[in-house]
């Protein structure tokens, strides 16, 4: 096994639309690679797309469970709201409030190509939300309200602004010079 590199806001993978997997497609090496990536990373969730592969897989934890789903679909979720605080191994060392459906019900496949449902609540709705968003090329500060984009305060944060709050603007301009100056298309906004 390996860890993957996480690729950072501003990378044109993290906006596109990952294609379905074939279940004769399904890599348990990569599957495996992109488990201990989310582990390394301390990462609830991580999307194939994150490590930029445009596939529609997802690993996710509850701190319970851990899941690994191919071809993911929210097929029902709650009228009842919760916002909460999230962040993202492809932003770090921001977080913002998000908006999310209480609960959500998910049709996929496993890892071995069987068909899977899982509900959840609470955490696993949260992360199961931002990890299908990734795949259709949404992040979360798509659905965040911009005035509660913060900078988080602890050690991997050193070397981003002092100041706790922040704007989209400073995010792009700082990730662009930080992550992506060699880079020659960045691509920060969703693509229509």
């Amino acid at each position: 096994m390996s860890v993957l590199k996480v690729i950072k806001y501003g990378h044109p993978t993290l906006r596109k639309t990952a294609e379905p997997v074939k279940p004769e497609e399904i890599d348990k090496q990569f599957l495996q690679d992109m488990l201990e990536t989310m582990e390394e990373e301390d990462g609830v969730g991580l999307a194939a797309n994150q490590v930029d592969v445009a596939k529609q897989i997802i690993t996710i934890t509850d701190f319970e469970k851990t899941y690994i789903l191919i071809n993911p679909k929210i097929t029902a979720c709650s009228e009842n709201m919760v916002t909460g605080k999230e962040g993202c191994l492809s932003l770090p060392g921001l977080e913002a409030q998000v908006p999310r459906s209480e609960k959500v019900i998910v049709s996929a496949l496993d890892e071995n190509g069987v068909p899977v449902e899982i509900i959840g609540r609470g955490l696993l709705a949260v992360v199961l939300q931002h990890e299908i968003d990734h795949l259709n090329g949404v992040m979360y500060i798509d659905r965040a309200d911009p005035a509660t984009l913060v900078w988080q305060d602890n050690e991997e944060t050193s070397g981003l602004p002092a100041t706790k709050n922040t704007t989209l603007d400073e995010v792009q301009t700082l990730y662009k010079s930080m992550f992506h100056k060699d880079m020659k298309t960045v691509i920060f906004d969703p693509v229509k």
